[in-house]
């Protein structure tokens, strides 16, 4: 039992020390977006029309990379600037995924098979686009936990009276987004150590044989590493190499593994609760386990 302890705590200090930089970078950038950029500048990048809004928010993250543990913060100022649901959420729910990094790690960790990549996008891309076009035309006041984090629109002037506390700080912008970062970092750090602890005792104290059972049923396959992926909370960036390790497993359940744990896991359920109203924050769980479970039974290994 000590030594199980102590695997336990080690993991849970690895997790935090692994996503805490991420998170750091998405509270950097949350903190930007709101000093630094306007809401006019904002619409001007935001088309008009449903699809292009959605569109807009699933490949941004070509352009704005951000790894999941750094996302929640992102997508929180992006609809606290005006940004619409419809191009917000999709951005949250796909940028971890549809970026660079994460899509040269993929090739890399299934020796270039390009077939692996397209299908992990697909996964992330569908239920991320039916949750902007379901939750689109939700006002932000209804999306985020306004009682619990107020807006703040205009505080990076200092000339509204926003809530946070940023009115207090005097001096350049600078000192405004270091504010803000430390403000956003500090309030979502408590989540992600939740998280870490959560994760850390699956991953510590799960029999080691108990997903052998699931191997030769391809329905049960998939619905075993989906859990596995949410219960370890992997960072998008490292978990195709986890993925590709699990040998004996069908293609379908390590795409599947691969689509949901940027989405949702054991690290994103409590920030997703604490930011978004609560019938959102389920939506954003349900949507994307129910989604990707059924499109992975229709890939190469999946059950149909």
């Amino acid at each position: 039992m000590p030594d199980s302890l102590a695997i336990f705590a080690t993991t849970a200090a690895a997790i935090v020390l692994e996503a805490a930089p991420f998170l750091l970078l998405g509270s950097l950038l949350g903190a930007l977006i709101e000093v630094l950029v306007s809401e006019e500048a904002l619409a001007r990048f935001v088309p008009r029309n449903a699809l292009g809004q959605v569109g807009v928010g699933l490949f941004a993250g070509m352009l704005l990379p951000t790894c999941e543990c750094g996302i929640v913060p992102v997508a929180r100022r992006l609809l606290q600037k005006g940004v619409p649901p419809r191009a917000a959420l999709p951005y949250m729910m796909a940028a971890p995924v549809v970026n660079p990094v994460v899509i040269a790690s993929t090739l890399y960790a299934f020796q270039g098979d390009i077939s692996v990549v397209l299908y992990r996008i697909l996964l992330v891309v569908v239920p991320a686009a039916a949750l902007g076009m379901a939750l689109g035309n939700l006002p932000a006041r209804l999306v985020l936990r306004h009682n619990i984090l107020p807006m703040d629109h205009g505080c990076g002037e200092h000339n509204h009276g926003c809530g946070c506390g940023c009115s207090s700080v005097q001096g350049s912008r600078l000192k405004a987004v270091f504010f803000h970062t430390a403000a956003e970092f500090l309030s979502m750090s408590r989540f992600l150590i939740l998280g870490a602890v959560a994760a850390s005792a699956f991953k510590t104290f799960l029999p080691p044989d108990v997903l052998s059972y699931f191997a030769d049923n391809a329905l049960l396959a998939i619905a075993g590493l989906m859990t596995l992926a949410i219960l370890l909370s992997v960072c998008s960036e490292a978990d195709a190499f986890v993925a590709a390790s699990l040998v004996g497993f069908p293609l379908a359940s390590k795409v599947a593994f691969m689509a949901i744990g940027p989405m949702v896991d054991l690290k994103l359920v409590p920030m997703f609760l604490a930011v978004f109203n609560r019938r959102v924050a389920i939506a954003l769980v349900v949507v994307p386990v129910v989604t990707v479970y059924v499109l992975a039974c229709f890939i190469p290994g999946g059950a149909w």
